[in-house]
């Protein structure tokens, strides 16, 4: 489906924000996400819902390699092929008591719409947001305003907190909380070793995002589960790392 670019944003060096027009916004919760084509490219890019209003929503993503940098040229007015409507979302549990929410890089896009998902129920939450280093944070004014006791960390110290999200986890005594986390494999691994009750929104390359290819497919203790169709939420219990 085409749709239409309303803004392409520059949140550092590194990572912008597209707002989309969207005639329909109902589907968006927390944890979904949309595959977008981008010109002159093969493979769609997966992206995870970051904000939604009535008739637009927005994803965040970092430049890593061409098509993100040729995304990331893409200009307001612009049409783009888009499929929505995709994958599952995190499942609120409140029997846990007072959740974690973790985010790493452009991972933050997914805990930020569930943020304000716990903002809009009030449900108090605590929010850890790691980066790499000072020049790769961003958004720092608008976490604050969705939570003033936000956590944000640098792996070198040089802004905020010095340590990665699990250390601050662990600094702050949130080692038991259920968490809500959205990062790196690399960071979410280090979390689920912390900590085996939460749930995780993997990132994977996939071939069409709607289940049909198997391409994105992980072995879990529910057997073969495919990341785009059965994801990309999991709980962390079904992971066989």
């Amino acid at each position: 489906m085409l749709s239409m670019i309303l803004k392409n944003e520059k949140l550092n060096a590194f990572v912008y924000r597209m707002t989309i027009f969207s005639k329909n916004t109902q589907w968006i919760k927390p944890g979904k996400f949309i595959n977008i084509k981008i010109p002159g490219f093969y493979l769609r890019r997966p992206m995870g819902v970051s904000d939604f209003t009535k008739n637009s929503y927005s994803f965040i993503y970092e430049i890593i390699g061409n098509g993100t940098m040729a995304l990331s040229k893409m200009q307001a007015q612009q049409e783009i092929d888009i499929l929505e409507n995709l994958g599952n979302n995190y499942k609120y549990e409140s029997k846990y008591g007072v959740p974690l929410l973790v985010s790493g890089g452009s991972g933050i896009g997914p805990i930020l719409c569930l943020a304000k998902y716990f903002n809009q129920h009030k449900i108090k939450y605590e929010l850890v947001c790691g980066f790499t280093n000072k020049q790769k944070v961003f958004l720092v004014e608008e976490i604050k305003k969705l939570n003033p006791n936000a956590h944000i960390c640098t792996d070198d110290g040089s802004f905020g907190e010095n340590g990665n999200v699990v250390k601050i986890i662990n600094k702050h005594n949130l080692q038991n909380h259920y968490y809500y986390a959205c990062g790196s494999t690399n960071m979410l691994k280090a979390i689920f070793k912390n900590n085996k009750n939460g749930q995780l929104s993997l990132d994977e390359r996939m071939g069409c995002g709607f289940g049909a290819c198997m391409g994105c497919s992980i072995k879990t203790r529910k057997g073969e589960q495919r990341i785009c169709k059965n994801g990309p939420i999991f709980k962390s219990e079904d992971l066989l790392w």
